[in-house]
């Protein structure tokens, strides 16, 4: 899919986002021309990549380019996320799994926007991951071959640019035993570590006690196992769904509810 028509179905997206959250689609499509015109992001992101490449070789994905000149290059859950957080103004998100940075610079660049806010980003190196440290698994994203294997001088996220760290708070660990430790309250819940049914719905409970009464939570890959529609089926929760164009063609693959969404309670979403 050529940037063009990725932009139209980005744009489809989040008018789908605005109908579910009840607000008007220019407010969600600001926020997208915002990151997409932001060149100080653009910037940052291409100095890392050449970094990357520089330092350590690595030229898996998307370090294989030179420069990316627009943030329609990355998956549409990276545009979601980035107006979710302009959107909802949260003090505290969580995220686990980091891989490179990705989802986090994006999560970053909007809370640096707002002015305010923190992320707490879950993750263990990939050496550790391989190695079958992470709690009942050995290998978090099964069906994209090696592209995620990098060295153990590497730490999770290193593409993301250093003007966004002052937000960011890293946290090297499995998340099953991570976040109950934590006190805060999370406004905003990205999972995209292990997307099998097994973690994503331990991980999912022990996260479930720390969201806030109104939080959005996403969840990348759905279609990777059935967790994300049996955490909806046993917390009767109504969700939206949204397509993207990465990894292999256009496909549903991200998943997002809002906790305190009005459908939630109607017996035609909930049964």
């Amino acid at each position: 899919m050529d940037i063009i028509d990725t932009r139209k179905c980005n744009l489809w997206n989040l008018d789908r986002l605005a109908d579910y959250l009840s607000i008007g689609p220019d407010v969600l499509r600001g926020y997208y021309d915002e990151i997409s015109e932001d060149e100080e992001f653009l910037s940052g992101i291409n100095t890392r990549l050449r970094k990357v490449r520089e330092e350590y070789g690595f030229t898996k994905g998307i370090f294989a380019r030179e420069r990316i000149d627009s943030a329609d290059w990355f998956a549409f859950e990276r545009i979601l996320i980035y107006v979710l957080v302009r959107h909802l103004k949260p003090e505290a998100v969580l995220e686990t799994g980091v891989y490179y940075g990705g989802n986090t610079s994006f999560l970053l660049a909007g809370l640096h926007r707002n002015g305010k806010g923190r992320l707490v980003s879950i993750d263990l190196p990939d050496s550790a991951i391989r190695a079958g440290v992470s709690a009942k698994t050995a290998q978090r994203h099964p069906l994209v071959g090696d592209s995620e294997f990098y060295e153990p001088k590497m730490k999770p996220g290193f593409i993301v640019p250093e003007y966004l760290k002052a937000h960011w708070e890293f946290v090297e660990g499995d998340s099953i035993s991570t976040i109950p430790t934590r006190t805060e309250k999370f406004e905003l819940y990205l999972h995209d570590s292990d997307h099998s049914m097994g973690f994503l719905t331990a991980e999912a409970e022990a996260a479930w006690p720390k969201l806030a009464q109104d939080a959005v939570v996403v969840v990348d890959d759905i279609d990777w196992s059935n967790g994300f529609f049996a955490l909806c089926i046993r917390k009767k929760l109504c969700p939206v769904l949204f397509t993207d164009n990465g990894k292999d063609n256009l496909r549903v693959r991200t998943g997002l509810v809002k906790l305190d969404h009005p459908r939630n309670l109607d017996p035609a979403f909930v049964g």
